[in-house]
Parts: structure tokens; C-alpha cells; sequence
């Protein structure tokens, strides 16, 4: 499986998203950020079922179709 996209969505001003932040930055580990308007948590809730920041997501899937969704499903097979 190739390595995929992270997205962060975190809000400004936030502590815990910075904290996220500064622990993947020391850690060297790639992601983009999203900016959440405070007032419309309703991508974060669909996303996490809880509305509260920060929430990172790993895309996984379409440059090779269904092949890296198949990849990570035996993945977690293997860990269960």
C-alpha cells in the first residue's frame, strides 16, 4: 500500500490541535490541514461522530481504485 494523504482538521487557536500538530511536525510525519469554522462542526461529526478537534483522517483508496481499500482491510484482519 502506498503511502496516502493525512488531513488534519483542527480549528485556530485551538491547544489541542497544536499539540497534534507539534507532535507530528517533531515526528516528521506529512499531512495537510484543514481549518474548521467553529460554528460548523458538522464535517467533524459526520467524520468522527463526535464534534470535537483535532481529527485526522488518512485517505486511502482511488489512485489504484479499490486495490489500497482491499490492502488495508487484510491489514487490519492481520492485527485482529
Amino acid at each position: 500500500m502506498t503511502n496516502k494523504k493525512r488531513i488534519l482538521f483542527r480549528i485556530e487557536g485551538c491547544p489541542y490541535c497544536e499539540r497534534a500538530e507539534k507532535a507530528l511536525d517533531s515526528a516528521g510525519i506529512s499531512y495537510d490541514k484543514i481549518e474548521v469554522a467553529p460554528h460548523d462542526r458538522s464535517l467533524i461529526q459526520i467524520l468522527s461522530s463526535q464534534p470535537t478537534v483535532p481529527i485526522m483522517v488518512e485517505v486511502i483508496g482511488s489512485s489504484s481504485q479499490d486495490d489500497d481499500i482491499l490492502a488495508y482491510i487484510e491489514d487490519l484482519q492481520a492485527r485482529a
